[in-house]
């Protein structure tokens, strides 16, 4: 694979997670804010649309790169996206006030260090696989 791929490989994996970590902490804030029910059901499905965008991408690269771990990885997409999934089952089961209790003790975190660590690790072999090839 030569270099142009693998720098822009990782250039639109970047840019991807700093729009889902845009998009996350909106969330944060419309939840914090008590924004109404129909505000934040629709940055939840703008966040789950854009993250199956995301991992289907990261999927993609992964597969073309030969990247070893990527089962794994696919395994740990699979479940962020369940934890998605249920956030709008959540707040329609115990509304808004609950919600927020419970969302600040959401897995918020396993998100963001899935983005920092785990997609990390790939950027990281895509460039070596890069310096590699020349």
């Amino acid at each position: 694979m030569g270099a142009t791929v693998n720098m822009s490989s990782v250039s639109t994996i970047d840019q991807q997670h700093q729009v889902l970590v845009g998009m996350l902490n909106g969330l944060n804030d419309a939840v914090k804010n008590k924004a109404s029910r129909n505000d934040i059901y629709r940055i939840i499905d703008e966040i789950i649309a854009y993250t199956r965008l995301h991992f289907a991408t990261e999927e993609r690269l992964m597969a073309q790169s030969g990247y070893s771990d990527v089962e794994f990885h696919k395994d740990k997409h699979r479940e962020l996206m369940q934890d998605a999934l249920h956030l709008k089952e959540k707040l329609t089961d115990v509304g808004e006030e609950m919600f927020t209790d419970w969302f600040n003790h959401w897995p918020f975190t396993r998100v963001l260090a899935h983005i920092q660590f785990a997609d990390q690790q790939f950027e990281e072999q895509l460039l070596k696989n890069d310096i590699n090839d020349h």
